[in-house]
């Protein structure tokens, strides 16, 4: 923007002075002017003539160029109407009309830094004044929520007020610091000599780039030199020179690296000898936080606390206002754990991943440093072997990091379950003394096979061996089965262990490699009928049966459309029937209990005889208040075979009638 006393010429179309906008603004005289708006001192005629300035998007561009222009000047806007400080002028009016876009806001009175900074150099004291006059700025708009990053932060945009106070006149380059990243990309703007490397590359920068640029400002006042002449360069010897109690602090805001750079203003503040008491974080029960050994003191014995302030943003918050630069740079490191890990990651492990070292440590202990898969199923088969456990153990004072890696094989194939699902890669965070416990499977082309998982922790790196010996059979109910003798009849998880590999795909295949084709031929024309939960269940019991007649039935039952397809209506009793047929020889006990509240199974036979038909009993009696589709759900036990049935209903309102009845019945 230009200067207050430069010599502006202005295109025809624009605004002069004398034009009154808004009914409101009279313009007076043109004070600036920049790529995408001019600046007039203007007065409020509603307010007795007192002096505003009003911001107007230039109409001389190109069509893009003028949107954009416009879209800067409501974002603006829309910054000065939520902010509140001393520092930043207040925002009397916004015009969004089809001809023009303008902005009327407070005139800053007094002179411009950059005015100032041409008469340096400066004293160090005074530009520690300054700096942390900005600082405080700095950290009032980096706390917000979302956050607000300046983008152009440099001595043109400020004004030195009569009381010595600086006050930032510009937020057009301004933008907020989303969650979620804007819809439509927001231009970068940034002015060369000030902006940091990451924002005149064109890369994403937050809030460490206005602390760049603050200690840029800070540089160009104490050594005189034009940043803008020559960017990215600066005499660090005569920083020294000039004003040692400062050059290490700026030194460390002027860092290329976002790793080695001071992380936040209070910090800045903080290293230029200026710092402020820490603010204490109130996590409610009395508990609150004051420095890191609080923090680490309520992830211990608080933690549903601290992952609350993680949740809502205050601790995020309550890092950038921390003069600890620990505390600091975890503001970024807590960002990008949220930006990296899946959205319903729980809040308490963001933190924990922030709070991990990034070089990691290696007292990240593995047991069994050596692992015996076993048997392993065939690749071909594509179904995967019994997991075996894998514990890793932090022994460290902090949380640990660590990622685990299963490298491609040609002969085998080694995955981690993660959520029950196999994957290649696996990773997380580790309380400090806590310990998480993995689950390995694999497959491959038959004889033994061999091989090595890879454990990572920051820079520490491990090789966990592996082998096994790959065979005909199925993983099921903790054994590696070659043939159906194999089975373990009395596993409790063995009717859901066939049932996984029936609905893999994997049942029919392993019979017939038993050279049980007979079996494998019926469940394949079974499972081309697409069953439901309720048919598979009876087709491993069907296939059990061979095995152990006299524990295992053969069933069919009968009834559930019927009683699926009569409403039901809400307060009124109803019954149904459900009949089972055993098709076997053997007798078998049955269980029958009802999963549904208001459904009583009222007969029910002890067994079920052979070659016979039984039938269940029940009544229904849905509650007044409940409507639409609901389930009925039985349990039964007939023999070994576990059963889930249900009964999809729908459940009516009850009409005037059905309550005059209901009346009648009563009295």
């Amino acid at each position: 923007m230009a200067h207050v006393h430069q010599t502006i010429r202005l295109e025809q179309h624009e605004p002069t002075a004398g034009t009154v906008l808004g009914e409101r603004f009279r313009l007076e005289a043109l004070i600036g002017q920049g790529g995408q708006a001019v600046v007039f001192q203007a007065v409020d005629l509603r307010r007795g003539g007192a002096p505003v300035a009003v911001k107007i998007a230039r109409q001389d561009l190109e069509a893009s160029a003028r949107r954009e222009a416009e879209e800067v000047l409501r974002r603006e806007a829309g910054l000065l109407r939520r902010l509140d400080h001393a520092a930043l002028p207040r925002l009397y009016g916004l015009e969004r009309g089809p001809q023009r876009v303008w902005l009327a806001r407070e005139l800053v009175a007094g002179q411009p830094l950059s005015a100032l900074a041409r008469q340096g150099p400066w004293p160090w004291r005074q530009v520690q004044l300054w700096a942390a006059n900005l600082c405080d700025v700095l950290t009032y708009l980096h706390t917000r929520e979302p956050p607000v990053v300046v983008g152009d932060l440099k001595p043109a945009n400020l004004v030195q007020r009569p009381d010595g106070s600086l006050a930032l006149i510009d937020l057009g380059a301004a933008h907020t610091l989303t969650r979620r990243p804007p819809r439509a990309p927001r231009p970068r703007h940034g002015t060369p000599g000030y902006a940091p490397p990451e924002q005149l590359g064109g890369r994403s920068f937050d809030e460490r780039a206005d602390v760049f640029a603050l200690a840029v400002t800070c540089y160009e006042l104490l050594t005189g030199h034009d940043p803008a002449t020559a960017p990215l360069q600066f005499d660090l010897e005569q920083l020294e020179r000039v004003a040692p109690l400062l050059s290490s602090g700026l030194r460390s805001a002027l860092a290329f690296d976002l790793t080695e750079r001071c992380p936040t203003a209070a910090v800045l503040r903080s290293r230029l000898g200026a710092p402020l008491p820490p603010r204490r974080l109130f996590l409610g029960a009395g508990l609150e936080l004051s420095d890191r050994r609080d923090l680490e003191a309520a992830l211990r014995h608080a933690p549903q606390a601290l992952a609350g302030a993680v949740a809502d943003g205050s601790l995020e918050r309550w890092f950038a206002t921390h003069p600890d630069d620990g505390l600091g740079a975890l503001r970024y490191r807590l960002r990008l754990a949220r930006l990296s890990k899946p959205p319903r990651t729980p809040q308490l492990d963001l933190l924990l991943t922030a709070l991990a070292p990034p070089e990691g440590s290696g007292l990240l202990h593995v047991t069994p440093n050596h692992l015996d898969l076993g048997a392993i199923p065939l690749r071909s088969w594509r179904i995967w072997s019994q997991p075996r456990g894998l514990t890793l153990h932090n022994a460290a004072l902090t949380p640990l990091s660590w990622e685990l890696e299963c490298p491609a094989q040609a002969d085998a194939e080694v995955r981690v379950l993660v959520a029950g699902r196999a994957q290649r890669r696996a990773g997380g965070v580790i309380e400090a003394g806590a310990q998480v416990r993995l689950e390995v499977v694999a497959a491959g082309k038959a004889g033994p096979r061999s091989g090595a998982l890879h454990l990572r922790c920051g820079q520490h790196r491990w090789s966990i061996p592996w082998e096994a010996q790959a065979r005909a059979g199925v993983p099921v109910a903790g054994r590696h089965a070659a043939s159906l003798e194999d089975l373990d009849l009395r596993h409790p998880d063995l009717v859901p262990g066939l049932e996984a590999l029936l609905a893999q795909g994997a049942l029919a295949r392993w019979l017939r490699a038993c050279r049980r084709r007979d079996l494998a031929r019926e469940i394949e024309n079974a499972l081309s009928r697409a069953p439901d939960a309720l048919r598979r269940r009876l087709l491993v019991g069907r296939l059990l049966h061979t095995l152990a007649p006299e524990r295992f039935p053969i069933l069919e039952v009968r009834g559930l459309e019927e009683a699926a397809a009569r409403p039901l209506v809400a307060g009124e009793p109803a019954h149904a029937l459900i009949e089972i047929d055993n098709l076997a020889a053997p007798a078998v006990s049955l269980i029958c209990q009802s999963r549904t509240p208001w459904v009583d199974v009222t007969t029910a036979p002890a067994a079920l005889e052979p070659r016979a038909t039984s039938r269940i009993a029940l009544h229904l009696l849905p509650p007044a208040g409940l409507h639409g589709p609901h389930e009925i759900a039985l349990h039964l036990a007939a023999g070994a075979l576990p059963l889930t049935v249900t009964i999809p209903v729908r459940i009516n309102p009850a009409r005037w009638w059905h309550r005059l009845r209901r009346m009648f019945r009563v009295s």
